[in-house]
C-alpha cells in the first residue's frame, strides 16, 4: 500500500503564483485573503515534484496543496469558494481528488466532512491503482470518526478492492489502526474478516506481521467475527495456531 503522507515530504514547485506560495508557507491568513481578492489563482493547476513521496512529480490545484498540508477547515473552505470545482478535481499522475490526499494525510474530519459536502460521490472514486479515499484513510490511522462518515456515504464501500485485492480492512489491520475503526469496517463487511489479498493474506495474517498496542485486541476480535461466520474446525485449529505463534510472540 501506498501510505506515505504528502505533508511530511518537501515538494518544490514552477509555475506558480502568491496563493501556492502562501500555502507552502502554510500562511492560511493569507491564503483566505487572496482566495477573496484574487479567486482565480485557486484555479491554476501548478508542477509539484516530489508531490508523492518525494519522487513523483504532479499537476495539482491549491486545493489539493492546502489538503496536504492539512490546513484547517476554513482555509480549505475559502479555496472552495474561489473555486467551486476543486473538490472534483484529480490531478493527473495518480487521478487522486483532494478527499484522497486528505484522507491519505489525516485532515481532520471536519475538512472531510466539507470536502463530501460539496461532492458525497467524491469518497467512491478510485485512484489509478482502484484505491477509494477510505482505503488512505485506513493507510493514516483511521480515525474512527472518519471511518464512519465515509460509510455514512456509502457503507459498500468497505466492499470495494484495489488492484491489488486489498479491502479497507486489509489496510487497517496492516497498519494497526484503532480497535474501533476495525469493528466498523467489519460491520458493515461482515466477510472481509475471511478475505484475502491478491496474494492470499487475510486480515488476521497482515495483523500478525506488525506489531501494535492492541494487536491482540484487534486478533479476538477478528477471531470472533470468524466464529460468528461458522468457520470450520480447520479454520478454527488455524486461528487457534495463529494466535499462539503470531500474536503472543
Amino acid at each position: 500500500m501506498l501510505c506515505t503522507p504528502l505533508a511530511t515530504k518537501l515538494f518544490f514547485f514552477s509555475g506558480s503564483n502568491k496563493l501556492s506560495q502562501s500555502i507552502i508557507n502554510e500562511d492560511w491568513h493569507e491564503v483566505k485573503r487572496r482566495c477573496k481578492k484574487y479567486p482565480r489563482e485557486a484555479k491554476v493547476w501548478t508542477k509539484r515534484v516530489g508531490f508523492f513521496d518525494g519522487v513523483q512529480e504532479s499537476r495539482v490545484l491549491p486545493l489539493h496543496q492546502a489538503c496536504a498540508l492539512r490546513a484547517p477547515k476554513d482555509v480549505i473552505n475559502a479555496l472552495i469558494v474561489a473555486n467551486p470545482s476543486g473538490p472534483k478535481a484529480l490531478e493527473p499522475s495518480f487521478r487522486r481528488l483532494p478527499l484522497h490526499i486528505a484522507c491519505q494525510n489525516g485532515c481532520t474530519v471536519d475538512v472531510i466532512e466539507l470536502l463530501l459536502c460539496y461532492d458525497p460521490l467524491c469518497a467512491q472514486v478510485g485512484d489509478i491503482f482502484d484505491r477509494r479515499p477510505i482505503h488512505y484513510a485506513c493507510c493514516n490511522g483511521a480515525a474512527p470518526d472518519v471511518i464512519d462518515l465515509l460509510l455514512s456515504i456509502d457503507p459498500s464501500l468497505a466492499t470495494v478492492a484495489d488492484k491489488a485485492g486489498w479491502l479497507p480492512i486489509h489496510v487497517a489491520c496492516q497498519m494497526g489502526v484503532s480497535t474501533e475503526s476495525i469493528k466498523k469496517l467489519l460491520d458493515a463487511n461482515p466477510s472481509s474478516v475471511r478475505a484475502k489479498t491478491a496474494k492470499g493474506s487475510t486480515p488476521l495474517e497482515l495483523l500478525c506481521k506488525i506489531n501494535c498496542q492492541n494487536k491482540k485486541e484487534i486478533a479476538k476480535l477478528l477471531i470472533n467475527r470468524l466464529f460468528d461466520l461458522s468457520i470450520t474446525q480447520t479454520q478454527s485449529s488455524y486461528c487457534t495456531n495463529i494466535i499462539t505463534k503470531g500474536i503472543m510472540v
